[in-house]
């Protein structure tokens, strides 16, 4: 399936499942909410029967044989009390299948005609069904006395009749058969009905709403899937526009940022590796193109074969070796971290190593090379032989191109627990923009740092790669004596 389906889907199935969740709960409290009301209503329902029983005891002089006529009575006279109290109207009909009452005598004796009773519908007289639901119990509340007898069996509230101050009688009132009846369950349909319009309305709107957030969603995401295998296919000039605000997740955003960015590190990584390659042909051409002329001249003779001609070719074959082992040894940091053997070393000798090793050539070249070491530093744990090759490396540096006369100056002090190496120079400098390219391979800065002055070109880059193997970072900056400065900074305990 399709990212845009899958979203589409999830979103539905999340709204369908809020709203099923909200809807139970609401039809559940619903009827348990309704049921409560209902039983409340029956109780009250009850204690009118039961008071309007008592009323009708209390003017006898005897309890009756005969308890059917009399509940009809009750239940009269308890619909009665009920339309009074504004809850219902008229009277309500007996219980069913009870006799109509005895009609009542006159004084005389002579039966007289009932009065016309109108008869309003079932449903509008006794709503709740509450007369059919009655039943008369004997004291003991063994004994059915009036109503169906099968009342008895289901759950209900009982009420007792008292007279002349015992309990003569129970009545009790059985629980609905269903939920509602009648006009109740014509309300609760009403809202159920409701409820369903609502989920049918909320289902549709999730649908609308999944469609645009998921096609909004995956549009952006579909441009950033071309641009990545455009980039694949070497297309490193890919951009993707920059989203409008508020035009989709920021998350989206940032990925498109983020192809962004990859395609422009890749680009600047595929100009770097085209100048990097055509650099190295054209440094290792130079040392060939002499080995080849001097080679042609023993074989056609113009040379004569003697210790000078084979001591310029050994020059030239060590430094064609020295330009493929830094080459090497540069592409191995970039694969991985150089691999050092750390052990204890003694900072102050391998600094003053550097400057006795140094400082004949400084003079040869007319500099003045400057080196005020303390007498202590504290005790470290480094590659020695790696740290010598790159203080070697910063050394060669400044002194290939610092004018004469100039000097350079080689200070270290101890920040805490890491060392800081300074090596600076006097004219000429960098351009502030052009000191963190220093690191480059193969770059010099010109004119002042041309290829005329020799080198590899891969000094600085080597000595970055030393720095950051034992856990240190090496930054150039512009020098108080006007050239370059170069810091190194090394933890004396690399982790």
């Amino acid at each position: 399936m399709r990212l845009v389906h899958q979203l589409s889907l999830l979103l539905i199935a999340t709204a369908l499942a809020a709203v099923a969740a909200v809807a139970g709960l609401v039809v559940w409290n619903l009827r348990a909410g309704f049921s409560d009301y209902l039983q409340v209503q029956d109780g009250e329902h009850l204690t009118r029967l039961m008071e309007a029983a008592e009323r009708d005891l209390a003017r006898r002089s005897e309890l009756p044989r005969e308890w059917r006529p009399v509940l009809r009575d009750w239940l009269d006279a308890a619909r009665i009390s009920a339309g009074r109290a504004g809850l219902g109207e008229g009277p309500p009909p007996g219980a069913e299948g009870l006799p109509p009452p005895p009609p009542p005598r006159d004084g005389a004796g002579d039966a007289r005609p009932p009065p016309e009773v109108r008869r309003d519908p079932p449903g509008r007289r006794d709503p709740g069904n509450f007369g059919p639901r009655v039943l008369v119990l004997s004291a003991d509340g063994q004994t059915p006395l009036a109503g169906r007898r099968e009342m008895i069996h289901r759950p209900g509230q009982t009420r007792a009749v008292k007279w002349r101050g015992e309990t003569v009688l129970l009545l009790r009132l059985a629980d609905r058969a269903g939920p509602v009846d009648g006009v109740d369950a014509s309300f609760l349909r009403r809202q159920y009905i409701g409820l369903a319009v609502v989920a049918a309305g909320v289902l549709l709107v999730a649908l609308v709403l999944a469609r645009w957030v998921a096609v909004r969603w995956v549009r952006p995401l579909a441009e950033v899937q071309t641009a990545a295998r455009r980039i694949a296919a070497g297309e490193f000039d890919v951009r993707l526009p920059a989203p409008a605000d508020g035009a989709g997740p920021s998350e989206i955003a940032g990925l498109q940022g983020d192809i962004n960015a990859m395609a422009t590190s890749l680009s600047l990584l595929e100009s770097s590796r085209r100048r990097w390659i055509a650099e190295l042909s054209h440094e290792l051409r130079t040392p060939l193109a002499v080995l080849r002329g001097e080679v042609e001249a023993l074989v056609d003779g113009i040379r004569p074969l003697d210790r000078s001609a084979l001591m310029s070719l050994q020059e030239e074959v060590k430094r064609l070796s020295r330009l493929v082992e830094d080459f090497h040894l540069l592409a191995t940091s970039e694969l991985r971290a150089l691999p050092c053997e750390f052990a204890p070393t003694a900072p102050v000798a391998l600094l003053q190593e550097a400057v006795e090793r140094f400082a004949p050539r400084a003079r040869a070249l007319g500099l003045v090379l400057e080196a005020p070491l303390p007498a202590v530093l504290p005790a470290t744990r480094w590659d020695a032989v790696r740290i010598s090759q790159l203080l070697a490396n910063l050394l060669e540096n400044s002194l290939r191109y610092t004018q004469a006369p100039g000097l350079v100056q080689l200070g270290v002090r101890a920040l805490g627990a890491v060392i800081e190496v300074r090596v600076e120079d006097t004219p000429p400098g960098v351009p502030p923009q052009d000191l963190e390219r220093l690191f480059d391979p193969l770059y010099r800065a010109d004119p002042s740092r041309s290829r005329a002055f020799g080198g590899s070109g891969l000094g600085l880059s080597i000595a970055r790669a030393i720095a950051q193997a034992h856990g240190g970072e090496l930054r150039a900056e512009a020098s108080s004596l006007g050239g370059v400065a170069m810091i190194l900074t090394l933890p004396l305990m690399p982790s």
